[in-house]
């Protein structure tokens, strides 16, 4: 299902920037737009803008809601174990467990440690 979803947000996110480019800019020039040129002249210069202004905020929030859907659906303990090593895998079939590191720094200032500085 989450593959799916990711399928969809690269296919939305592709047209979005198909949408993005074939915007003409605000500023007068002559370099926007040449891929859907027939749009403007179809539907008129005014309409065509307003088409892909929709267009863009309408693929822009098609990808926020995949994206919070495809977290929603993930699976965060299947992605936990997939993501394992084998050294740790191994550690936990054998029951191997490790101290943290500031219970090692607590026993060291608790026991004090004596250096023996005589030469024999």
């Amino acid at each position: 299902m989450t593959g799916f979803i990711i399928g969809t947000i690269i296919v939305v996110a592709i047209l979005l920037v198909l949408v993005v480019l074939a915007q003409n800019p605000k500023s007068s020039g002559s370099g926007g737009g040449l891929a859907f040129s027939g749009a403007n002249q179809l539907m008129g210069a005014k309409r065509s803008a307003d088409v892909f202004e929709k267009m863009t905020w309408g693929f822009i929030i098609t990808i926020m809601v995949l994206a919070l859907v495809a977290n929603v659906t993930l699976d965060k303990d299947a992605a936990s174990e997939q993501s394992s090593s084998p050294s740790v895998e191994r550690a936990k079939e054998t029951g191997v467990t490790t101290t943290p590191p500031n219970a090692l720094d607590s026993a060291a200032q608790q026991a004090p440690v004596s250096v023996d500085t005589t030469k024999k």
